[in-house]
């Protein structure tokens, strides 16, 4: 490292140590708004955040591999960070501008490899310098490893606690990547006694200043030709209003909402559940009601009606752009409820006679959750006897493909599994409706309930719907759901249904990613579950009969921690989110609560590092197979503080792994960089495989039930090497 002035002891020490603070705290904070800002500019399934926290983990891992110790001779720490600051900013701009400038309109979906390009290149120009800097850091403090991975791990977690805590509730995604770069790049600044460095500062806090005084100018002309009229950074997505003559359109993360006024969706959405049960005066309304559902619904005079949205900030915006809409939030028969639709349900003793669910289609698995058999068991709890439970997702009416008809297909027996009545009515948008007592689709009972009832709607009337409700239609809409083969059951622990949403997603396009999801789709279980068993125990045996291959018996664990801490984390994030419901105000505690196992892990294994052997890391690694077992039984809880105690204690043998395997790799080959992408290769291929393969495809009990087995054989392999 270039020379440090002379000072105080602890004040040098403080300079050298605060770089790989910084470093942690720099890459998360970047890493979660870079996925925030996919999330709000582009179509991000679980696919696409895959493919974003994949390639940024590869690119750190290159990163780390592939830098060379010159660079770190060459140049001071402020003249690397300083760079990456300001690349943040450039890229920051790209991939909002990247709709525009690649030819989309604004809410179009973009194809699959538009999107894996970006996703690709954001992530490695910005991950990979990140990961460079890890060695150089590791240079400057003379060849401590453990001890720059500690501090790294400390800022990664204060930086995820701050972003969470301090920024995303009260700043944009643009204004809070502005205070993370002034901080830090002020904080390089105070520790640089050069002059020149601090002056060097000045450009990248400019361009943070520009990021903050253009957020809502880009993003208007982000929307031309539309006319956006306002713009806010919940924690939950980006919410925006377009203007176009007398209607607003109100979009979450690029996706349209809810239309005001629009009667033709909310009338097919409550008409065709309410004359189910016209008396029923419990109506229970998830989501979507400003779009005019809960007017419609309080023209039944005894109607009482619970309304549940999950995001506070889109009340506040209707309120200020639909002040005379909004006002039915304040009617006397109407109790809005602000929290996660799920938790409410779960967590209420009333039973409803009528629930109408009017939130999106399953593409993530935060929506898939309101599709789960699961879900469905807890609906029925909370209605009474013959009450109706209705939900709406978009389709075809003439035509239906067969990845729509699996789609339709796992609602359908998803729902047959838990209720004994269930009725789809065809159209564009297809409503499904379930109940224990009897369900009505003729229409000529729904057009005299429509005339006792009074209603004065413009599209759901009596002379329309001989036509929606034709039995050519009707058999046409049962015939492809029934004749999906091995219809799948969509599952808290098995989210199928947003895997099918990514398949239709691809469908738009009509390129090779379709065909791809297609043929994963049919993969055998062998191919997802029994070939990597099988592909890491050759590895294994290879590796174990080659006695003197020393190499690859300490970078083995390291890539399997990599690769387990990664999946497992995803797991049980899912887990609690199916549970609990409440994964955005809590994720930034569980990430925490891992990053913080990974600093007390590597510092309580420091101490033992020096004189490890293979007989330690067998130890370590049995402790996995035993955290995964219980993850297995406890993925299952209720219990809040489960799911932290298992995150934490993942991260002290992962980052015990990583102290011990790396001193015994620089004990045999200098090389400081190594272990850690190996590290980071393996949580490249958990994310990538994670959330887009292994758990809609396999589920939760068998994608555990597969580290548990991989981990067996890393014991046993640790145990056969040392006693050889």
């Amino acid at each position: 490292m270039p020379s440090l002035p002379a000072g105080h002891s602890w004040s040098l020490e403080l300079r050298r140590n605060s770089y790989a603070f910084l470093l942690g705290f720099m890459a998360t904070s970047f890493q979660i708004l870079i996925l925030r800002e996919f999330e709000a500019s582009l179509f991000a399934n679980e696919l696409v955040y895959g493919l974003v926290l994949a390639f940024w983990l590869l690119g750190s891992s290159l990163g780390s591999w592939l830098i060379k110790k010159n660079i770190s001779v060459r140049f001071s720490p402020e003249s690397l960070y300083y760079p990456v600051l300001g690349l943040a900013v450039i890229l920051l701009v790209w991939l909002r501008f990247f709709r525009l400038l690649s030819g989309y309109l604004p809410a179009e979906a973009a194809g699959f490899w538009p999107v894996l390009l970006i996703s690709f290149l954001i992530s490695i120009f910005l991950s990979f310098p990140l990961g460079a800097l890890f060695v150089c850091n590791v240079h400057w403090l003379n060849g401590q490893l453990l001890t720059v991975y500690q501090l790294e791990s400390l800022g990664s977690a204060a930086g995820g606690l701050a972003v969470y805590l301090f920024l995303i509730p009260y700043f944009s995604n643009w204004q809070a990547a502005t205070i993370v770069i002034i901080l830090i790049a002020v904080t390089i600044a105070a520790l640089s006694s050069s002059r020149k460095a601090r002056v060097a500062a000045l450009p990248v806090l400019l361009l943070a200043c520009l990021l903050w005084f253009f957020d809502f100018p880009s993003q208007k002309l982000a929307w031309q030709p539309f006319e956006l009229v306002a713009s806010k950074d919940s924690i939950y997505s980006r919410l925006q209003v377009i203007k176009s003559q007398e209607q607003f359109s109100f979009y979450t993360n690029n996706l349209l909402a809810f239309n005001y006024p629009d009667p033709q969706l909310a009338e097919e959405s409550v008409c065709f559940s309410l004359l189910q049960r016209p008396e029923a005066k419990s109506i229970l309304l998830l989501g979507g009601g400003l779009n005019g559902s809960l007017e419609l619904l309080l023209t039944y005079p005894e109607s009482r009606i619970d309304y549940v949205e999950l995001d506070p900030e889109i009340i506040k915006l209707t309120r200020r752009y639909l002040p005379e809409a909004s006002a039915i939030l304040d009617h006397s028969r109407v109790t809005t409820r602000i929290e996660d639709g799920r938790r409410f349900i779960g967590q209420t003793n009333r039973r409803y006679e009528l629930i109408i669910s009017n939130l999106p289609e399953p593409s993530s698995a935060q929506i898939n959750r309101f599709y789960t058999v699961e879900f469905f068991a807890v609906i029925k709890e909370r209605l009474v006897s013959d009450g109706v439970f209705s939900f709406v997702v978009p389709s075809s009416e003439n035509y239906i493909s067969d990845e729509q008809a699996s789609l339709l297909a796992t609602f359908y027996y998803s729902l047959k599994s838990v209720f004994s009545r269930v009725t789809v009515i065809p159209g564009d948008n297809n409503i499904f409706l379930a109940s224990e007592g009897p369900v009505e689709d003729s229409d000529r009972t729904l057009s005299e309930r429509w005339h006792q009832a009074g209603l004065n709607t413009t599209f759901f009337r009596p002379e329309f719907l001989p036509g929606r409700l034709s039995p050519a239609k009707k058999q046409y809409l049962m015939d492809r759901i029934e004749k999906v083969k091995q219809p799948r059951l969509n599952h808290d622990s098995h989210p199928i249904s947003y895997f099918f949403s990514a398949l239709l997603w691809s469908k738009q396009f009509k390129g090779p990613e379709l065909k791809v999801l297609s043929q994963l789709l049919k993969v055998k279980r062998f191919w997802l579950f029994d070939f990597p068993l099988l592909l890491v125990l050759l590895i294994m045996v290879i590796s174990s009969l080659r006695k003197k291959d020393r190499l690859v018996q300490y970078l083995l664990p390291l890539w399997l921690m990599g690769f387990t801490t990664m999946v497992t984390e995803i797991g049980l994030i899912l887990a609690f989110q199916s549970k609990l419901g409440f994964i955005y105000g809590k994720i930034s505690l569980l990430f925490t609560m891992f990053m913080f196992g990974l600093y007390s892990g590597s510092k309580l294994a420091q101490k033992f590092a020096a004189r490890g052997s293979l007989k330690l890391l067998a130890v370590i690694q049995a402790g996995f197979v035993l955290l995964l077992a219980a993850s297995q039984l406890a993925k299952s809880s209720e219990i809040e503080a489960v799911y932290y105690l298992l995150l934490l204690t993942m991260g002290v043998l992962g980052g015990a792994i990583f102290s011990v395997g790396n001193t015994l790799l620089l004990n045999w080959q200098t090389s400081y960089g190594l272990g850690y992408a190996l590290d980071l290769f393996g949580s490249f291929l958990g994310a990538l495989l994670a959330s887009s393969v292994f758990i809609p495809l396999l589920g939760l009990d068998l994608l555990f039930l597969l580290l548990i087995l991989l981990n067996s054989f890393g014991l046993l392999y640790l145990l056969v090497k040392d006693l050889a």
